[in-house]
């Protein structure tokens, strides 16, 4: 009982903390989860209403090329603050062209004919592509940023700064979440509008938190010099960054993963089970799932489901993180927790494939709860696996590059699941009209679509499981060996008693040969 009480009075102390340039970034975290929610996360409904049913599977392929398009943008925008113009002009320029996208989704909904707002689409959903990738690449490292400038962390670790960050984090975005299920009876124009103006006032107040950021600019920094408004005073003691919070991308993070070949062959194992079972899964949640909705009972009319679905998704997610990490360190191995992840991304497969058999062979009982395991699974194989991989790189790396690995890290774990979801949609595209049909989901073989799922994720889990077993191994047997060796050389360059005369002849030789065997000695105790 003390250690809970321990764990909840940390947990409400790391949501204890404001100043004026967090907040300003808040406000921005906050609206972004609300329009992510409440449109983007489900546009594959507003497609589907839109389009109607001829071109349903046309809409599947939009979004996963979309979706896969934006993560691939994720790594190139988090490459480009580092080198050219800083993480404060990626987020401004980004974030004014997400509102240019939803202010175009607002006026064709509301002003114009269908054929004309299914074509202004296209292009509101690449402004909005921009901006969905510039939050993930820039929004959250420069938030973290601040607060490490402001707090002068530059001699604590990252474990000690982590839990604080994420909870800086954690708070705004789960606002932003939990406010769209109560906007009952709302329209796709009023959700549009709402959504504009939230992005808009968050926006300006982010551009007026400029004098309290601190800011460097890329050609001072490779000699460490800040780059600070000069009319501001106080900014003028800051303290300084930590070197690792602020330098690196993505090509130092290859040459960390080439330095060591176990290391490098075991992410690259880890990063083919994302891309062959995780993405593809993740294409499915964020399209098909939604579609089977419309084929369902729906107890609440007026209501759209997908809003609540994928806030439950969001905060399944988000809950076995949290549940995960009250388990002590010693006991969740990252590799366990990729694991259980992937172990997820199999039944949620499993259920998926279930759950429409069940809705093709009956009539009776089809409410729309059957849907409820699918998308929980969903949510807490992201939560475990996409985690876990992040845990899984900064584990093997020293202090001084966990920051830069487990930013970069996650871009490139999310580059991996963005080509998938471009190959997934570019098989639904070559299925089209033999698994897939346009006209009704009804008459589409959707229920085999998720048992050929089914045995491609378990044969990708078995084979991670298989090299995860086998590297944990060689580390077992990496930490034995050390100390059989040194006790065997210990034996070994014991004296012996020979009780023969000593050879003056041979004093030289068995001093050397004792220097050599000290000197090995001591040099496998600091190798250890």
């Amino acid at each position: 009982m003390p250690r809970i009480l321990a764990i909840v009075r940390d947990w409400f102390q790391n949501y204890r903390y404001f100043s004026r340039a967090t907040i300003c970034i808040q406000g921005l975290v906050f609206s972004h989860s609300f329009a992510t929610h409440a449109i983007v996360s489900i546009l594959i409904t507003y497609l589907t209403t839109m389009w109607k049913y001829p071109h349903a599977q046309i809409a599947v392929v939009v979004m996963n090329v979309q979706d896969g398009v934006l993560d691939i943008m994720v790594i190139i925008l988090a490459h480009i603050p580092r080198t050219y113009i800083g993480l404060f002009r990626v987020i401004a320029t980004t974030n004014a062209s997400y509102i240019i996208g939803l202010l175009l989704l607002w006026l064709s909904a509301e002003y114009m004919s269908e054929g004309t707002a299914s074509r202004v689409f296209y292009g509101a959903m690449v402004l909005i592509t921009l901006g969905e990738a510039g939050r993930w690449a820039a929004l959250r490292e420069f938030l973290d940023e601040q607060y490490s400038r402001e707090q002068n962390h530059a001699e604590r670790t990252y474990d000690e700064n982590k839990d604080k960050k994420d909870a800086l984090w954690m708070l705004p975005w789960f606002l932003g979440a939990v406010i769209p299920p109560f906007l009952f009876k709302t329209t796709w124009q009023q959700i549009f509008m709402i959504s504009t103006i939230a992005m808009g006032v968050s926006y300006l107040g982010f551009l007026l938190g400029f004098p309290y950021y601190f800011t460097y600019n890329m050609t001072n920094t490779e000699q460490g010099q800040d780059a600070r408004p000069e009319e501001v005073n106080h900014l003028e003691q800051a303290p300084r960054v930590p070197e690792q919070t602020r330098s690196g991308n993505v090509w130092r993070l290859i040459n960390i993963l080439r330095k060591d070949e176990r290391f490098l062959i075991e992410a690259l194992a880890i990063w083919l089970a994302f891309l062959l079972a995780y993405s593809v899964v993740k294409a499915a949640g964020s399209t098909f799932f939604f579609q089977q909705m419309d084929n369902l009972d729906n107890p609440f009319d007026n209501y759209d489901p997908a809003v609540y679905f994928n806030v439950f998704a969001s905060f399944s997610k988000y809950l076995i993180s949290f549940l995960w990490n009250l388990i002590p360190r010693k006991w969740k191995p990252s590799r366990l927790r990729i694991w259980c992840g992937m172990a997820c991304v199999v039944l949620c497969c499993l259920v998926a494939s279930q759950v429409e058999s069940h809705r093709l062979n009956t009539t009776s009982n089809r409410s729309i709860f059957w849907l409820v395991p699918q998308f929980f699974l969903l949510g807490v194989m992201e939560g475990l696996a996409m985690f876990g991989m992040i845990d899984f790189l900064v584990d093997r790396v020293s202090e001084g590059d966990k920051v830069m690995v487990a930013y970069y890290g996650s871009h490139t774990t999310v580059l991996i699941i963005g080509i998938g979801k471009i190959l997934v949609g570019l098989s639904v595209l070559a299925f089209r009209g033999s698994w897939f049909d346009d006209n009704d989901l009804d008459t589409s073989h959707l229920d085999k679509y998720y048992r050929a799922l089914t045995i491609l994720t378990s044969v990708v889990f078995f084979f991670h499981c298989c090299i995860a077993f086998y590297y944990y191994t060689r580390e077992e047997l990496q930490d034995e060996t050390p100390s059989s060796v040194t006790i065997e050389m210990v034996n070994q360059n014991q004296p012996q008693i020979d009780p023969s005369p000593h050879n003056p002849d041979n004093a030289f030789t068995e001093t050397l040969d004792d220097r050599v065997g000290l000197s090995y000695l001591l040099g496998q105790f600091v190798g250890q």
